[in-house]
């Protein structure tokens, strides 16, 4: 997090990695571990790691890599989240989604749509014990 002043008002904001690279937020679970492992990313521009996130469903598999570690995961929850324009408690009720939990899970967490801030695209995964890393949503 860094804070930035908006007309005289200090407010937390992530500190993203580049447009090609994900980010995991500092202070979220390790991959693999128990707790809410968070990872942004942008979803422009044509090189954006998150660029095609908006296409993954519920009961899809990601595959993710902690160096040449793969965790397989798959997807529970796909959540649209209007950010633009809404006040406080809405924004803080929409960062639910990324406080630490007691069950392992991936938070895989972008804007929407294409190029734009309007909304928060989150997908959250579990852990899935039968699925080899070869196939799904990488």
């Amino acid at each position: 997090w860094q804070m930035v002043d908006f007309g005289g008002t200090l407010q937390p904001v992530w500190i993203v990695p580049e447009a090609h690279l994900a980010g995991w937020h500092e202070g979220s679970a390790p991959l693999g571990a128990p707790g809410n492992t968070i990872i942004n990313g942008h979803n422009w521009p044509e090189n954006a790691v998150f660029r095609d996130l908006y296409r993954v469903e519920a009961g899809d598999r990601i595959i993710l890599y902690s160096g040449d570690t793969p965790s397989v995961y798959r997807v529970d929850e796909v959540l649209l989240l209007r950010e633009a324009g809404q006040p406080l408690e809405v924004r803080q009720a929409n960062a639910r989604h990324i406080l630490p939990t007691d069950d392992e899970r991936v938070t895989l967490v972008t804007c929407h749509p294409y190029g734009q801030l309007t909304y928060r695209l989150i997908v959250i995964a579990r852990p899935t014990e039968s699925a080899q890393p070869g196939a799904g949503t990488q």
